[in-house]
């Protein structure tokens, strides 16, 4: 696959993250634990959800410079600049939109927390399958199953990761919902999935 498909598929996983989380927040039954800390910290610095996200991305990057700079491209730049405004722009747009999501019955926002969950980790999947570049959050992951030879998987660091956010989310006063909790032991598996798949679509089943 050459680079101009590459960056396309990435920014397409871009869009269906930030879509995923934007709706994630209208529907109001929490958000991943990623997003969750960068709402306490939003809350508490009176910075945007976007300008938050592209903090909070800097000591992962870090990490990246430090343990695998060859996960470094125009995605990990891309991604810690422009996911947040993603996600500020979809939640804006249901705010103008003729439904009030909060109004929406229970079973409903149900349904449509577990649409967006999947929406959301076919984006991820998507964009760390491009190869151009990992978004520093999402790299922890990769760092930790090459840095152990396979032996901790994405899946397990990940939801390491993500269960260490959502304390911090909770411990700076962030609302926790059922969406925080199923994106903590949902997330890492699902991206999974769909990165073995999309590889194997692709005809790169490795």
């Amino acid at each position: 696959m050459n680079l101009v498909k590459r960056v396309l598929m990435a920014c397409i996983g871009f869009i269906l993250l930030g879509f995923g989380v934007g709706i994630m927040r209208a529907i109001d039954l929490g958000v991943d634990p990623f997003g969750a800390l960068a709402v306490g910290l939003s809350n508490l610095t009176g910075l945007s959800f976007g300008t938050v996200l592209v903090l909070m991305h800097s000591p992962f990057f870090v990490l990246m410079l430090c343990k695998m700079r060859r996960t470094i491209g125009v995605g990990t730049v891309l991604g810690m600049i422009i996911i947040g405004y993603i996600v500020d722009f979809f939640y804006f747009m249901t705010s103008i939109a003729p439904i009030e999501f909060m109004e929406l019955g229970l079973v409903v926002r149900l349904f449509l927390l577990l649409i967006t969950l999947f929406i959301f980790s076919f984006g991820i999947a998507m964009y760390i399958v491009a190869d151009i570049g990992i978004v520093p959050y999402d790299s922890f992951g990769v760092i930790m199953e090459n840095m152990t030879g396979g032996k901790v998987k994405f899946k397990w660091a990940r939801l390491s990761a993500d269960g260490l956010c959502a304390l911090a989310a909770f411990l700076l006063g962030a609302t926790l919902g059922i969406a925080t909790i199923l994106t903590v032991f949902c997330l890492g598996p699902l991206i999974s999935f769909f990165r073995r798949h999309i590889k194997t679509r692709l005809g790169n089943p490795t």
